[in-house]
């Protein structure tokens, strides 16, 4: 009976990809919800790091009557990432002119992004709470919008450290090889 009321409750989800957070009841939270300070104008402020973190990547909206990231997202390449951010920051006619009274937005480094990873949790790694519907837990388009963008060069600077956010793992991607997810952070 368990196993058909579960397999019903997976058979309603979203095929996009929210579904439940997987968790180990046995591990502590390493992220836990009092970490974050959440705000209504589409940002978390990390009280551990300082950091303000957009809580949506780019392309997705905060909505903040039902807690949740809405839209599609967008995915870029790397380039095109560093782009979006200088217009998020200059441009008076770009709908994110000053997002959230700040005009000093940036793509995070490797550290910062993984230090947003529930070690104790995945599908998402990330605290559902502060970033509820950020990203797929998986996607049946092909594509890469469970992975963020980092400032981070590889040793050699011939690729760019990337964060996957469904395993809080690091994979190294060719600035121009795949398009994938930005989302941005401000000190």
């Amino acid at each position: 009976m368990k196993k058909q009321v579960l397999g019903l409750m997976l058979a309603l989800l979203p095929v996009a990809g929210i579904a439940a957070q997987e968790c180990s009841m046995s591990e502590g939270k390493s992220v836990p919800n009092i970490r974050y300070q959440s705000n209504d104008n589409g940002t978390v402020y990390d009280r551990i790091s300082g950091l303000t973190w957009m809580r949506c990547p780019l392309g997705k909206t905060w909505d903040k009557d039902n807690q949740i990231c809405d839209g599609e997202g967008n995915t870029v390449f790397w380039q095109a990432a560093l782009n979006d951010v200088e217009a998020i920051n200059n441009s008076e006619s770009n709908a994110l002119y000053h997002f959230a009274g700040k005009t000093n937005w940036r793509l995070p480094n490797i550290k910062e992004l993984v230090s947003l990873t529930e070690h104790s949790c995945r599908a998402p790694s990330l605290n559902e709470k502060a970033f509820y519907g950020a990203f797929p837990y998986k996607t049946t388009d092909g594509s890469l919008k469970a992975y963020i963008w980092s400032n981070t060069p590889t040793e050699n600077n011939n690729k760019v450290l990337t964060y996957d956010t469904i395993n809080g793992e690091i994979y190294e991607r060719g600035s121009a090889e795949v398009a994938i997810s930005v989302l941005l952070v401000s000190d």
